[in-house]
């Protein structure tokens, strides 16, 4: 299987999509309430993605998904790629060597296993936005600018020809800004100088009310933390004690994150967003970006957006000068 990956909107022609767990697995789950608020984000979390599934096929982008694998223990499911791995160039590269993985990675030639360290989930294209000739690199912690793989990678990615830009910005960038095609990007705030590194383009900011949409995860955070919603279980007090109890590796932190920003570009004419925001809408016709609401509805409890469950294998374009 041929990889390749130079910009986050050149055309879409192979893609990973997530997988949550077997039911079967939590069979023995005694508590009945427990186990029907479980098996029903299972349930519509499949279903949403093979919707997902089903729109990147009927737009010619061939789909694939992780393995399943029955374990004895339970960690975080194979269900958002996008943080496992990363196509860059013509290389993939992998910092989650999971095992649900294997018949992917068994066809894959040109691959890279990042060595197990600290900062190894920093390779991974959650962080890093590819634009040509240009990648934008984010990190997770201050430190992390000058660790050892940051300057590895810079160096080895410099001398393939890329201009590797090591932000200072903290945290999962496709979280936090999005280039749908060259000349404009969607942002939650202003986690760069866009006037110095993209002069000219249209920058569209997200605005703040979005929250104020968000009043029932306002009660569930003080029970949680705000890492994870299922909405209509606010009060759900069993389930919150169980997630909290044997599933914190599979939660994050969604209340840093605004999934409007969070889409996938199949091409520079059409975008794939969980659901409908006006402001984000308006600046998308006004670019002529079509979007396409592929439904994600556990996506407060999974803290993953349309980008995050997938990872694009293979996307047409060439390591080109400045967009």
């Amino acid at each position: 299987m041929k990889v390749k990956g130079y910009s986050t909107f050149d055309k879409l022609k192979t893609c990973l999509v997530g997988r949550t767990y077997n039911k079967e697995q939590f069979r023995e789950i005694k508590n009945q309430k427990v186990k029907d608020i479980l098996f029903k984000i299972l349930d519509e979390t499949e279903e949403d993605y093979q919707n997902l599934c089903d729109v990147l096929n009927k737009s010619g982008v061939e789909t694939l998904r992780p393995d399943i694998v029955e374990t004895d223990t339970i960690h975080r499911p194979a269900n958002q790629p996008r943080d496992d791995m990363a196509v860059i160039g013509e290389t993939l590269y992998v910092n989650n060597n999971r095992p649900e993985y294997k018949s992917l990675l068994d066809r894959v030639e040109n691959k890279v296993i990042v060595k197990d360290c600290e900062q190894q989930k920093l390779i991974s294209t959650s962080f890093i936005h590819r634009l040509g000739n240009e990648l934008h690199w984010g990190t997770n912690k201050p430190t992390w600018r000058d660790s050892a793989l940051v300057k590895e990678y810079q160096q080895q990615w410099t001398n393939e020809g890329f201009n590797v830009d090591v932000m200072k910005h903290e945290g999962h960038g496709d979280c936090t800004w999005c280039v749908p095609k060259p000349g404009c990007i969607v942002t939650l705030f202003e986690i760069q100088n866009y006037k110095d590194k993209f002069p000219g383009w249209d920058i569209c900011y997200i605005e703040d009310k979005y929250w104020n949409q968000m009043s029932p995860f306002r009660k569930v955070k003080q029970k949680n933390g705000g890492k994870w919603w299922v909405p209509g279980e606010e009060d759900s007090d069993e389930f919150s004690e169980y997630v909290e109890t044997y599933f914190k590796d599979w939660v994050g932190y969604v209340e840093e994150t605004v999934f409007e920003v969070n889409m996938l570009s199949l091409d520079q004419e059409t975008i794939l967003v969980n659901n409908y925001n006006k402001q984000v809408f308006d600046f998308l016709e006004k670019h002529r970006i079509t979007p396409v609401i592929t439904p994600f509805r556990h996506r407060w409890f999974w803290d993953g957006g349309v980008h995050c469950v997938t990872q694009d294998i293979y996307r047409e374009g060439s390591l080109l000068a400045r967009y």
